[in-house]
């Protein structure tokens, strides 16, 4: 790591310095470098003391070397966490054009996702079960076509998205607030491991120890709609979160798809409205997503069968349409428990899906 992205990280390791104060600091360096040495830095005092004041000049001057910077990048790297600067060659290209693009973006996992194709999906914490099969839809199809789905890992919405891509053997970046210790929310730190297991990304572009405040929010959905070529609004409120993300996304240019819903349903008025409003294209189908970025040859996956005979068999059957437990039994001949522990796992894999009455259908 070179001198100017260290210089960044030291900056960004002082909880006082707002984006615009440390934006304004280093543009008083050619070289961002010099900031951590101490005799140019304090050439500029008199510069530096219009933005900040003389308190956080003197903290800031406390601390100040190449030595403090490592030490941070260590302590950080030790907890398992990696970090990448606006100043680095692998920053992502769409995320630097964004309004207060990050300084520094500490994750885990695969960095170089953040440069592939992807579709952020979002939406509300508590979606009906209509949306949570547009999600899983959607998320499916998008996987088939190699796209990276990008999320939030909150509850709802965003989790069914994460979820999903990863039953369905795809990629996702997942964007907190707060530091990658302190993932929100707390039922969800499973999750964040499993993705990154899976070759996924979680990244944030606080540091450690910082926790996820309410006004975190708002911001880190700027970092999912720059992060993306298009944002599908899956369920959304009037006055949800999900909001930010899509007007986001309409200043930065991106793609905006909106899922229809019922018009009873209060966690469908905000995409209905994106949609009357024309601040959103109504979908209903992946095609009419990848559509619009008719630049791109979009080539589906193979499909990979890895089933063993007595679940190619369920499928088969499945195929005809919805089945009962009792009706599987009488034409897959299979013991009751290994029918059970069989659907359990194919249900697992996210292949089939069970409905009330012990009714199993096919998804995939």
């Amino acid at each position: 790591m070179n001198l100017d992205e260290k210089a960044l990280i030291f900056l960004d390791s002082f909880d006082f310095l707002t984006y615009q104060k440390k934006d304004y600091i280093c543009r008083l360096f050619d070289n961002l470098g010099d900031i951590l040495d101490k005799e140019k830095f304090t050439k500029r005092k008199q510069d530096i003391l219009k933005f900040i004041s003389e308190k956080e000049y003197v903290n800031i001057l406390k601390y100040l070397s190449v030595e403090c910077a490592d030490r941070i990048i260590a302590y950080t790297e030790s907890r398992g966490v990696k970090m990448i600067t606006r100043m680095s060659k692998d920053y992502s290209e769409y995320l630097i054009n964004i309004d207060s693009p990050p300084f520094v973006l500490y994750y885990m996992g695969d960095i170089n996702l953040i440069n592939t194709f992807g579709i952020a999906i979002v939406g509300t914490r508590k979606p009906t079960q209509y949306g949570v099969s547009a999600a899983e839809k959607f998320t499916r199809d998008l996987v088939k076509y190699n796209v990276t789905i990008i999320s939030g890992l909150a509850y709802g919405i965003d989790s069914v998205a994460h979820n999903t891509t990863l039953d369905a053997g795809g990629k996702t970046i997942a964007v907190i607030s707060g530091g990658l210790d302190n993932i929100y929310p707390q039922s969800n730190v499973n999750l964040a491991k499993k993705i990154v297991e899976h070759g996924g990304l979680v990244i944030s572009e606080h540091r450690l120890k910082i926790k996820p405040e309410a006004y975190m929010f708002p911001i880190r959905n700027r970092i999912i709609a720059g992060l993306s070529r298009g944002v599908l609004v899956v369920e959304a409120s009037l006055n949800s979160g999900t909001m930010h993300t899509k007007n986001y996304a309409l200043d930065y240019q991106r793609e905006v798809f909106a899922v229809p819903g019922s018009i009873f349903s209060e966690a469908s008025r905000g995409t209905n409205k994106m949609i009357t409003e024309s601040n959103a294209k109504l979908v209903c189908d992946v095609s009419e997503i990848l559509e619009e970025f008719s630049y791109i040859e979009f080539k589906e996956k193979e499909p990979e069968s890895d089933l063993n005979k007595d679940e190619e068999e369920v499928i088969s059957l499945l195929k005809t349409g919805e089945k009962t437990f009792q009706e599987i039994v009488e034409k897959v001949k299979l013991e009751t428990s290994k029918l059970n522990t069989l659907l359990t796992k194919l249900s697992i894999r996210g292949i089939i899906k069970k409905h009330a009455g012990n009714v199993y259908f096919l998804i995939k």
